[in-house]
């Protein structure tokens, strides 16, 4: 780092006011880190490139000590005698002499590296101040440069540097002779140095007092902030204080002239320096006297502060008015010592006040005193100048001060906040104090007072005393009262609710019962015809009775679930327990279900630990708990899948745990397993049905036994039910434990859904060439609905069934039926989105479409009318109902059948398409057309150029015009012959060959069928009509 000094008044002694003005505000330098030794030579000899070169060792000083009036001497002149004579050298030093008003430099230099390497002559001195530079080679050249501050940059400065810098022409091995001529009071410093060293060591400089300016506008970010958020003037003034002090260290460091390289005048640069420098001494007293709280604390020196106020503006009056040279000097220098010593026996004084702040800044103050002091040793060649303090020792004492005493402005806040909770403390207790002296006072008075005034003193009290217990009595009861008010609304919200609830119970109650006595009368006497049908001999069985059996059983257990879930909600249900081998239990259930599982083709197991007590539950109650868990586990197992049953203990506990290999359960669903009515898929194409009450039970019943059911569940992987309850009975009542032991029930198993118990079968519906009745394809995934729709319609009709939505679509284009029947809610592929696509194909759009469904919401049969559904039938309907509607349908299709055949007698380009069938019948046509002259064109090249198979171009065909496929395009090479013949378009076998038929006699053959004439006989009567026509 280099250091620089700018901004004095013209003409003065500016290095002291320097000096003495960096002294006060810490804003010094770094002293430059020239390491080259002083040679008593007066050439210079380079060789190094890694280091300056100090050429003021080097330099012979002339001072012209001649009148200011006179004129300067000139280079011509300080080269001859006698002036030449009188230059001495003298180890020329950076503070500036005085016995002239000019003072001459003269040195020699010479080049030893390599010709390729470029010098750089450095100037270091005051930016205000002027200089002539010349450089003399030994064949008399000579280069001059003028180095002042109005001048451009980049005349004065060959490469970015703080500092005046010339590129010097240095060959090899020729010595040069350098002169500079400025002013005799200047402060000067001549280094030569390799431009690449000199670019690395202002670099190096720059990173040095980067985090110095860092710190200080942190500092002024940091407690301008504070000054926003808590409003405290002190900050506010320190920011200012800070602000000041960077702008100021900015340009006195060269920065400003380096980075604003604006060509202001000396007298510019001055004003500008003592204006900085002023603002830096005002706001620096405003906030020493904010700071130490001189008011307060020294009200009779904070006058002296109020006067250094006035001080502060000294330097910028001596810049802007001229008072002399002498005056210009002294008035910053006189202003920056009077501050100094002001503002530290302030903070003495403070310190002896015992005030604790007052430390941050006497110590802040102490540091930055020993900095500048050994920097000043420095000058004088007491202490070193060439380690780190000696160069950065002032920035870093400045960097303290600032954070010390923005430490010390913390400090004061809290002493403030102290200080006030104390005063309020004191000043509570000296009201306490002062309270006691009256009551003393106040009771010697009363002491003292006649008893009349006693009397009368002690019936106005009692009277004050009365009149607030009165209004204190008149609140509370007030109070009171609406609290009452309150209590009563919270009773009677309280009743209407246990009113709704016991309402709503009884509801669950009165229709689960109500359904039940239907019910009964259902089971009972299909009970009854099962057991006769079985028993007689001879007698057919009738799958229907099993299927009414199977689902009235279904409804029931449903019915039961609800009456349970009523009974818990009520609090009717009550626990019996009893202690029970819970294994034998357990496997007793597990048994009963490996017929369903079996059926579903599900691996189910039961592993149970040995030697298990018994444990107290009601065997009919977790009857319902495993017949809940055991179904849903094999539910939501698909076919190879696994369900494990476990019997263990742990933690004093009976656990039972049901795993199996399902779907799994979302992560996001599992807090609401065990919520009543929720079902993790609520979609219509979900692929598992049930009501979402199951679970909900096995909760309930598992929380009136004492005992905790969680799940934990992978999606893909499975799902695995926990139940862990109680051992013994001490958590268990009086009124929970049963009278004797009960034998448990036989388990419930679900109704196996899917059986095949209706003796129809699929081969039995399957379409044959002999049966002419429409096809029907009934798309149902519940397999009973699907068998019994299948018996229904199999007396009129053919019948097809599938699965779901997506077998359905696949077998509708293979097969192409006359009709489709579709349930709505279907797993993979639902009845609307089959209902879509089929009328989005144009090989299907033709096929009328019946919607079933247990919904009956407006919007659902909207939705399925607007996706082309003919016809909407709710659950349950009457079979005759759905066979009515079909034939309806069909007929409907007929009659299309006909509107299109007769079509086909138009001329093929006045066929208009209004639909996606007559889209269909239009690109035929326009087939048969292209290719009507080609004999060989066959059914199956037709097909192709369709993109459909054979069998089903035929059935589309057949559903549009009542024709197959080679009648559809004789028809269509008939019409063509027959427009020909009557437009004279050549004879007959003309005609025939133009239309595709090979055979003339089969032509005529076709052509008598269809129209009831030869063609040659149809050509004569379109002509004889013709004549007619034109007469």
């Amino acid at each position: 780092m280099e250091l620089v000094y700018s901004g004095a008044s013209p003409g003065a002694k500016r290095i002291r006011m320097k000096y003495l003005v960096c002294i006060w505000l810490c804003l010094m330098g770094a002293w430059p880190a020239w390491a080259t030794p002083i040679s008593p030579s007066e050439l210079l000899v380079l060789r190094d490139t890694a280091q300056t070169h100090r050429f003021n060792t080097y330099l012979a000083e002339l001072h012209d000590s001649r009148t200011q009036n006179a004129q300067p001497l000139t280079l011509a002149q300080v080269q001859q005698p006698p002036w030449a004579d009188q230059f001495v050298l003298d180890n020329v030093r950076q503070s500036g002499k005085a016995p002239g008003v000019y003072r001459w430099l003269r040195g020699y230099v010479r080049s030893e590296t390599a010709a390729s390497t470029h010098w750089m002559l450095l100037v270091q001195a005051d930016a205000a101040a002027e200089f002539d530079v010349y450089a003399v080679r030994q064949n008399g050249q000579v280069q001059h440069y003028r180095l002042n501050s109005v001048l451009p940059m980049a005349q004065t400065h060959a490469v970015p540097h703080r500092h005046y810098n010339l590129r010097l022409n240095l060959p090899l091995g020729e010595t040069v002779t350098l002169y500079l001529r400025g002013p005799g009071d200047e402060s000067l410093f001549v280094g030569v140095a390799e431009q690449a060293y000199l670019l690395q060591q202002a670099r190096l400089g720059d990173q040095v007092m980067g985090p110095y300016f860092g710190i200080l506008l942190a500092l002024l970010a940091y407690n301008f902030l504070l000054f926003i958020s808590v409003r405290d003037r002190s900050y506010l003034l320190y920011s200012l204080y800070v602000a000041c002090f960077i702008l100021l260290q900015f340009d006195m460091t060269g920065y400003m002239r380096q980075f604003w390289g604006e060509g202001l005048s000396g007298y510019a640069m001055d004003l500008r320096q003592n204006l900085l420098l002023s603002l830096c001494i005002f706001f620096g007293t405003l906030t020493a006297r904010a700071f130490l709280e001189t008011p307060r604390l020294l009200p009779r020196f904070d006058k002296l502060l109020r006067l250094t106020l006035a001080v502060a503006w000294v330097p910028t009056l001596v810049a802007v008015v001229p008072m002399g040279s002498t005056v210009a000097l002294l008035g910053p220098v006189c202003a920056a010592l009077w501050t100094s010593v002001v503002l530290l026996v302030a903070g003495i004084l403070v310190l002896l006040t015992g005030y604790g702040p007052a430390r941050y800044y006497m110590l802040g103050w102490t540091l930055l005193l020993l900095a500048i002091a050994n920097f000043y040793l420095g000058l004088l060649g007491i202490t070193p100048r060439n380690n780190f303090w000696a160069f950065h020792g002032v920035h870093v004492a400045s960097a303290l001060e600032m954070i010390l005493l923005s430490l010390g402005l913390a400090d004061r806040i809290n002493l403030a906040k102290k200080e006030r909770q104390q005063a309020q403390e004191e000043a509570l207790a000296a009201l306490r104090d002062k309270e006691k002296a009256q009551t003393q006072t106040l009771a010697a008075l009363h002491e003292t007072q006649l008893a009349q005034n006693q009397a009368l003193a002690t019936a106005r009290e009692k009277d004050e005393v009365q009149q607030n217990a009165n209004r204190a009595l008149a609140e509370r009861a007030n109070e009171l009262q609406q609290a009452y008010h309150e209590l009563q609304e919270s009773i009677r919200t309280s009743h209407k609710l246990q009113e709704l609830d016991e309402l709503k119970t009884r509801f669950f109650t009165n229709i689960s019962h109500e359904l039940r006595t239907p019910l009964t009368l259902i089971i009972s006497p299909l009970e009854q015809l099962l057991s006769e049908s079985r028993h007689e001999p001879g007698a057919a069985p009738r799958p229907e009775y099993a299927l009414m059996h199977r689902n009235a059983r279904r409804l029931l257990q449903l019915i039961n679930q609800l009456l349970d879930i009523a009974r818990l909600e009520s609090g009717q249900m009550r626990l019996a327990a009893a202690p029970v081998d819970l294994a034998r239990l357990v496997g007793t259930s597990v048994a009963a279900f490996e017929s369903l599982a079996a059926s579903r083709d599900v691996a189910l197991s039961f592993e149970a630990e040995s030697e298990l007590p018994d444990v107290y539950l009601d065997a009919d109650q977790f009857d319902k708990i495993l017949y809940n868990l055991l179904g849903n586990a094999l539910k939501f197992t698909p076919a190879g899948g696994q369900v494990t049953v476990s019997v263990g203990l742990a933690h004093e506990h009976a656990v039972l745990r049901v795993r199996d290999t399902g779907v799994g359960i979302p992560a996001e669903h599992l807090p609401l397993i065990f919520d009543r009515f929720h079902q993790v898929d609520s979609n219509l194409t979900r692929l598992h049905d049930g009501t979402g009450i199951g679970l909900a039970l096995v909760k309930e019943l598992v929380t009136l036994h004492h005992g905790a059911v969680r799940v934990m569940s992978t999606v893909g992987q499975g799902t695995t039910f926990v139940v862990e309850l109680p051992l013994g009975a001490a958590h268990l009542t009086p009124a929970e434990l049963a009278d004797a032991p009960l034998e448990a029930q036989a388990p419930q198993v679900p109704e196996l859904r899917g059986s095949k118990l209706l003796a129809l079968t699929e081969a039995d519906s399957e379409p044959t060439g002999e049966d002419a009745r429409p096809l029907v394809l009934v798309v149902e995934d519940n397999p009973e609905m699907r068998d019994y729709l299948r018996t229904c319609l199999a007396t009129d009709f053919r019948v097809l069934t599938a699965d779901d939505g997506e077998q359905g679509l696949q077998r509708i284009v293979a097969a192409v039926p006359d009709l489709v029947v579709s349930d709505l809610m279907m797993p993979r592929l639902d009845g609307l989105e089959l209902c879509r696509r089929l009328r989005a194909d144009e090989r299907t759009s033709h096929i009328p479409v019946i919607l079933l469904t247990a919904r009956s919401e407006q919007e659902t049969r909207l939705a399925g009318f607007g996706l082309g559904a003919d016809e909407y039938l709710t659950k349950p309907f009457r079979p005759d109902e759905l066979r009515v509607r079909i034939h309806n349908l069909i007929r409907q299709r007929q009659l299309l059948r006909q509107r299109f055949g007769r079509e086909l007698k138009l001329e093929l380009s006045e066929v208009s398409v209004t639909s996606t069938d007559e889209a269909f019948l239009s690109r035929a046509m326009n087939v048969v057309e292209q290719h009507l002259a080609d004999a060989d064109f066959s059914v199956e090249a037709f097909a192709e150029h369709m993109a459909m198979s054979r069998v089903q171009l035929h059935r589309k065909l057949k559903a549009l015009t009542d024709q197959s496929t080679s009648e559809f395009v004789r028809t269509l090479r008939l019409r063509r012959a027959a427009v020909l013949l009557q437009g004279q378009a050549g004879n007959v076998a003309e005609v025939a060959d133009q239309v595709g038929f090979a055979n003339l006699s089969y032509f005529a053959k076709c052509f008598r069928e269809l129209y009831n004439q030869t063609p040659s006989e149809y050509a004569a009567a379109s002509l004889v009509a013709a004549d007619t026509s034109s007469r």
